[in-house]
């Protein structure tokens, strides 16, 4: 039985495994949770932006590949919250550990010079998302997912307080910063998913453009986005003069927040990029997105 709230959609019933918080077709009929699906922006276009930027600059194919891993996990989520299908699902899923490994790889190899593979952590890596993969298409558990994924974030954030309390401390801002924006998102996850029904009261009783702020699993999308790009960048800038002119000597946690959509010379183009790809995301959401909601809503009234 569907939870309070939700309604029948264009995609049917759901299938997956799981059905977050966000009221099933309430917005619009061919998208079943829609402010889950349209956050999943931020993993899309600033990962694209920030792919074309790394070819221009000539930066390791690595990191070319973990902006577009991103933006596949963006396409993956945006599919599975969209209909709510298990195959759906394993597209978002799947794609999470396989980033993760990229990101791992790619920070454990920071130091290195252009041109050298690491075949022992490469092999490793494979290993590991071959072997969740086979698991998980087996056994349907999404604690299991929840672990793996789990497993290889505490790398990735052990292995960068280690960078920068210890070999690179001028990235620090980028390092926390990055650290700071994905925990808040993780914070956010556990209340969507721990006062849900609270949550669900809450929303009948505000507005429907007011309610949109206490869909905290969109907001989880936002914050890991955000993170996520921030912390490519952390990694580029890991190997000294990698990143001439767009990775400051030195910068505070105050200085990332201020320049993200108000670049100075210090930050140059690598927040430039965040600043122009976050800008147009709003334009495109003020033009073509809102104008839908509102349609939407007085058809459903």
């Amino acid at each position: 039985m569907a939870p309070a709230g939700d309604r029948p959609g264009y995609w049917g019933p759901p299938t997956s495994t799981l059905d977050w918080c966000e009221e099933n077709y309430v917005v619009s009929y061919y998208i079943a949770e829609f402010w889950n699906t349209v956050s999943n922006l931020i993993f899309i276009l600033p990962p694209i932006y920030g792919a074309i930027q790394s070819y221009r600059d000539g930066l390791e194919k690595r990191y070319i590949i973990a902006y577009l891993c991103v933006t596949a996990v963006g396409l993956g989520s945006w599919c599975f919250h969209m209909t709510l299908k298990y195959e759906m699902q394993l597209l978002d899923e799947l794609p999470m550990i396989y980033s993760c490994c990229v990101f791992v790889y790619c920070l454990y190899e920071c130091f290195k010079y252009k041109k050298t593979i690491n075949y022992p952590l490469l092999f490793l890596l494979v290993a590991y998302s071959i072997g969740v993969s086979i698991v998980y298409l087996n056994w349907k558990q999404p604690v299991f997912h929840q672990v793996m994924y789990g497993t290889l974030v505490s790398i990735l954030v052990l292995r960068s307080v280690y960078i920068v309390l210890w070999v690179y401390p001028w990235l620090r801002g980028l390092g926390y910063t990055s650290l700071t924006v994905f925990l808040l998102g993780f914070f956010l996850w556990n209340v969507d998913n721990i006062f849900c029904d609270k949550l669900r009261d809450l929303r009948e009783r505000l507005p429907p453009l007011v309610n949109v702020v206490t869909q905290f699993h969109a907001w989880w999308h936002i914050f890991t986005g955000l993170g996520s790009y921030l912390h490519i960048l952390f990694r580029c800038g890991n190997f000294p003069g990698r990143l001439v002119g767009e990775i400051p000597a030195s910068c505070s946690v105050s200085d990332v927040v201020t320049n993200l959509f108000l670049p100075s010379r210090k930050f140059q183009k690598c927040h430039a990029m965040l600043g122009k790809t976050l800008f147009i995301l709003f334009i495109y959401l003020r033009i073509y997105i809102l104008p839908f909601i509102e349609k939407s809503l007085g058809r459903s009234q």
